[in-house]
């Protein structure tokens, strides 16, 4: 297997993975929330107040461990309950196409 340069599409996600916003997306927030258009299938998402945050720190690469580090400072939760959360919504981003994965290394 070889290593390239393009994102991880279907990575196995954990807290070392770095994510960013796809391109292939634009998002607009509306109150407290951030509605998501994917531009490949025309499908709007919507993301609650928290994933909303979630969303505002993956503008730039991060890795998964790094947005929960953040949260941890603003919300009242557990490490362990934060990293389960924050996976579960990456994957459901991931499979949308609204989110790239890369490895710690940045492939």
């Amino acid at each position: 297997m070889s290593r390239t340069d393009t994102p991880m599409a279907h990575a196995v996600l954990t807290l070392e993975t770095v994510v960013v916003a796809s391109p292939e997306q634009v998002s607009s927030k509306l109150g407290e929330e951030v509605v998501i258009l994917n531009l490949r299938n025309g499908v709007y998402y919507g993301l609650d107040p928290i994933g909303t945050r979630i969303w505002e720190l993956i503008q730039e690469p991060r890795s998964v461990r790094q947005v929960c580090e953040v949260l941890l400072e603003e919300y009242d939760v557990t490490f362990e309950q934060c990293a389960e959360d924050v996976l579960a919504l990456m994957r459901d981003l991931q499979a949308q196409g609204l989110i790239e994965a890369r490895d710690a290394q940045g492939t």
